[in-house]
């Protein structure tokens, strides 16, 4: 059975960028044996609220087995909340 893992990255502020870069992880973790899940795959309503994709984003992360961070997460509080909740959880992280 395949690793589920959810990609973490910076989203806020630039959108258009952010889905083609998880388009582009979640390809190359594919190819590496992952299940991989993005923000864009389990909130893909650009209508939804900051706090309903959040939410969204956490329950994803959670029924993971890791998380991968790209770079940047760091300046990104929805990235750091991602961390903490990967860290209190002991999920499996990788950083890009």
């Amino acid at each position: 059975m395949k690793k589920k893992i959810y990609i973490s990255l910076p989203i806020t502020g630039h959108e258009d960028l952010a889905k083609l870069r998880a388009e582009v992880r979640q390809k190359e973790l594919g190819q590496k044996g992952f299940d991989a899940v993005t923000p864009f795959d389990v909130s893909p309503d650009s209508n939804a609220s900051y706090a309903e994709h959040m939410g969204r984003d956490i329950q994803a992360l959670l029924e993971c087995d890791a998380v991968y961070f790209c770079r940047g997460w760091q300046d990104s509080k929805g990235c750091q909340a991602e961390y903490e909740v990967a860290k209190i959880y002991g999920k499996q992280m990788v950083f890009e």
